[in-house]
């Protein structure tokens, strides 16, 4: 059996790297087994209290679930080393296994996340990287698509494995973040980040408008802007209605963005009091419209409005404070007690919260445009 295993960042290429070899080592008459690690702690395959679950805590080594068109084997914990001796197959690829010592392909975007991930067993690089150069140091850089073929090559010449495998300590940064699709680690870490637009010293702060709902944040935001006599770019979250009645919200972009679809839902109510984010809507849109804004920084952004829905979606909350690091002026409104991104964009020290109440919202129009021009 000959095994490697194939390593990176998210969105790298691993996942495309693997299924390429899989087929191409599949045509070539192989059998190919793999097997996935997922750092995750919560992770499992398992639900708490089925018929499953219940052999297992009554202290079952091995656990199988037998059905029409697959039979699953539960284990009580991790296994690699020896058992994978077992395994019939020829080849056996790993996804995300930094701990065993077998040869290494890298996947990667950059150069850094290659040289933090280089052991004496890697044998290529692959992924993204291979839109920007062909070679890295001794290595080759493999396209996942166009050059699967010779990467497969590459693992035909691999020695058998020498059981039993040896093992070396996990890479910090690569075990600090959930890997299994929930990311649960990395969205702790966004959600806490602080960044800093401006020196401490600077006069100017952007300004977020909070409030009660009803409270009329919004439409204070519309008066801002209209006062200000200037074209905003970044973005609003609108109602949208099917029968006259309101459904959810979407997420409506002031820029182009290219090959993202404007006007995409990111919440939908699903029965009385029930409502389904879509954060993968502030993954794409969200983030994009963010990277469009900051190739503006001289003009007004406006970000209609940051809540709960953002709060599993890292990737707009990097470019949300990236945005906030190098924009002039960024006028938006913040949802009330939404968690730990919502505060960490409070608590910004280039950020004013302003709190709106039916009270003071009309007086508030004149004071803040007063305040914005006085930072110019």
């Amino acid at each position: 059996m000959k095994i490697c295993t194939i390593v990176g960042v998210r969105k790298s290429g691993k996942t495309t790297t693997v299924t390429g070899l899989i087929k191409e080592l599949k045509k070539r008459g192989y059998r190919v087994g793999t097997v996935k690690s997922v750092f995750c702690p919560e992770f499992t395959l398992d639900t708490s209290d089925s018929n499953t679950w219940r052999h297992r805590e009554a202290g079952a080594d091995l656990v199988c679930v037998k059905g029409k068109k697959e039979t699953d084997i539960l284990l009580p914990a991790d296994i690699s080393g020896d058992f994978y001796e077992k395994l019939p197959v020829d080849y056996l690829i790993l996804e995300g296994e930094y701990e065993l010592c077998v040869p290494r392909i890298i996947c990667a975007h950059k150069d850094a996340e290659v040289s933090e991930r280089l052991t004496e067993e890697t044998i290529a690089i692959a992924g993204r990287l291979a839109g920007d150069k062909k070679t890295y140091g001794e290595f080759r850089v493999y396209h996942s698509v166009d050059e699967i073929s010779a990467l497969a090559d590459l693992l035909e010449t691999l020695p058998d494995a020498e059981f039993p495998l040896k093992k070396r300590p996990m890479l910090q940064k690569a075990a600090a973040f959930c890997q299994c699709g929930c990311h649960k680690a990395e969205k702790k870490l966004a959600g806490k980040k602080k960044l800093t637009a401006h020196p401490s010293e600077a006069h100017r702060k952007h300004i977020f408008l909070t409030g009660e709902k009803g409270a009329g944040k919004s439409t204070l935001l519309n008066r801002i802007v209209e006062e200000l006599g200037t074209e905003p770019v970044g973005y609003r979250t609108l109602p949208y209605e099917i029968g006259g009645v309101q459904k959810g919200f979407y997420l409506h972009s002031l820029v182009p963005v290219g090959e993202y679809e404007n006007d995409s839902p990111i919440l939908i109510r699903a029965g009385k009091g029930k409502k389904i984010s879509i954060p993968e809507t502030f993954e794409t849109l969200g983030a994009a419209v963010m990277k469009k804004v900051k190739e503006m920084p001289e003009k007004t952004a406006v970000i209609d409005e940051l809540g709960k829905a953002e709060a599993d979606a890292p990737a707009f909350q990097e470019a949300l404070f990236s945005c906030l690091d190098t924009q002039s002026l960024v006028i938006g409104v913040l949802q009330k007690n939404t968690g730990a991104f919502t505060q960490a964009v409070a608590e910004r020290p280039d950020v004013e919260v302003i709190e709106v109440t039916e009270k003071n919202r009309d007086g508030l129009l004149e004071e803040i445009c007063k305040k914005i021009k006085n930072m110019e």
